[in-house]
């Protein structure tokens, strides 16, 4: 009886332990965590070579209703810019899927984008499709719709 009791628990704990990649939850963390990595690199803007690295050659972004491949979307790092611009992300997750080395998520991202001229506030609905690439998450399809947006002159 106490052999076959360990057995049980011996199968049960490899049963549940083994997971292709690691367990599922934390594929869900390392996914939400690139996503907002991805925005940091975003809200930097400095280092083109880094925001790179959280796309896949293949992205696309569909935003305002236009399709922007990665050479667009990396053409926009320094767009409106003013002097003094700051960008704080806040993301709130409805759902994380992975499935094997493809994952995809839904969250709403509100940002306050604040220059020397203009305080900005702005929501989306979002969802992306991830690619894990060389055990790398990285981004192949984002699209974006803009749900709130407020400006205001300082």
């Amino acid at each position: 009886m106490k052999q076959m009791t360990v057995l049980c628990l011996t199968l049960l704990a490899a049963v549940t332990s083994f997971t292709p990649h690691g367990f599922a939850a934390s594929d869900e963390e390392a996914v939400k965590k690139m996503i907002v990595d991805w925005y940091a690199a975003y809200a930097d803007g400095k280092d083109e070579a880094h925001y790179r690295t959280f796309l896949a050659d293949d992205y696309v972004l569909l935003e305002h209703g236009e399709l922007v491949d990665l050479e667009g979307d990396v053409a926009m790092l320094t767009k409106n810019r003013g002097p003094g611009f700051q960008r704080k992300d806040r993301f709130d997750f409805k759902s994380v899927t992975v499935r094997g080395d493809i994952a995809y998520t839904v969250y709403f991202l509100e940002s306050d984008l604040d220059d020397d001229k203009t305080k900005r506030h702005r929501k989306w609905l979002e969802s992306a499709v991830l690619r894990r690439i060389d055990g790398r998450w990285r981004a192949a399809l984002l699209h974006s719709t803009k749900i709130v947006s407020t400006d205001t002159p300082r």
